[in-house]
């Protein structure tokens, strides 16, 4: 594991670049939107409800976020609201059809746990209810929904397209209020994880993801994420979140992580995009991020090694 410091000066242009990003109406969404557009990309957010301009990107509960930098639009860059229910196959379908280009996608959009998910609820007849399945629904499902949809729309581009997914600290620790939202972000974190060595190939497309600690957004808001910060746990904002999301669909390599053992060594040996790499964000004193990287094994899981990535922040 190593440790990334990263500004916005880390981030290339992306004029001329399109994107397509779920879950941006506020939060770290929205701040990587905001990113991306600054860098001069189109953006395209889809979320259920329309973008909140008044959410504070910056929030972090106890500390003054004045000495952010702002990223504005650039002359090139827009961000641009769909409507959509990611757990909608035909809306997201369609949404994508509607494009002859993407360049990143980054799957985002997630929702909290219900917390009476296993309280016993009796129909009208006394016979017990299924849960309902809501954050199966757009954590994971919603997930593989939009990753067939990029991968397909990858394929019949010229090499070069990012996709990345937001999992969570969650997938490494689990939460015990919330064991289903967590055992969603472990799925997502092996979806990385398995289609890292099919997609490296050619790399015509990357995969990467971003896994948040406790982050300032809707799920957590200032009033509530107070108290962690007060028992001394790290409260990340949604800017400082979703700055690496950003990095991670743009970032170069020295050499590739870990593969599975069947993939050409020279290829692995070789400087080139990211894939495969999961950015855990903490904030311990001050902006900072901790790239942990995905784990590759050979056919047994007894061989799990990791490599340190060529690509410190200073």
């Amino acid at each position: 594991m190593t440790s990334l410091q990263l500004t916005l000066e880390d981030i290339p242009s992306l004029e001329g670049k399109v994107v397509v990003l779920t879950g941006g109406a506020s939060g770290i969404g929205l701040a990587a939107s905001r990113i991306f557009a600054h860098k001069g990309a189109q953006v395209h957010v889809l979320d259920i409800v329309p973008i909140d301009e008044s959410f504070d990107i910056y929030e972090i509960p106890g500390q003054p976020n004045g000495h952010f930098p702002q990223p504005t639009l650039s002359s090139a860059g827009s961000i641009q609201f769909r409507q959509c229910d990611v757990t909608d196959w035909n809306c997201l379908r369609d949404i994508f059809l509607s494009f002859k280009h993407i360049d990143i996608v980054v799957a985002n959009a997630g929702v909290s746990q219900d917390p009476d998910y296993f309280s016993d609820i009796l129909d009208e007849n006394g016979q017990l209810n299924e849960p309902a399945h809501r954050v199966v629904e757009v954590n994971f499902r919603s997930v593989l929904n939009l990753t067939k949809l990029a991968l397909r729309q990858f394929q019949q581009q010229n090499p070069g397209s990012s996709l990345v997914i937001t999992t969570s600290s969650t997938a490494y620790s689990p939460e015990q209020s919330l064991p289903i939202y967590s055992a969603t972000k472990a799925a997502v974190h092996s979806l990385i994880a398995a289609r890292t060595s099919t997609d490296g190939g050619n790399l015509r497309s990357t995969i990467n993801g971003v896994a948040p600690a406790a982050t300032i957004s809707k799920l957590l808001p200032g009033n509530l994420a107070a108290p962690i910060k007060a028992a001394g746990a790290p409260i990340s904002s949604a800017f400082h979140v979703g700055l690496a999301v950003v990095y991670a669909a743009v970032a170069q390599q020295m050499r590739s992580v870990e593969m599975y053992g069947r993939d050409d060594p020279a290829k692995a040996a070789s400087p080139g995009r990211w894939n495969g790499r999961v950015i855990v964000t903490l904030v311990t004193g001050g902006p900072r991020w901790r790239s942990r990287l995905q784990l590759r094994a050979g056919s047994g899981l007894g061989n799990i090694t990791r490599r340190r990535p060529q690509c410190n922040k200073s």
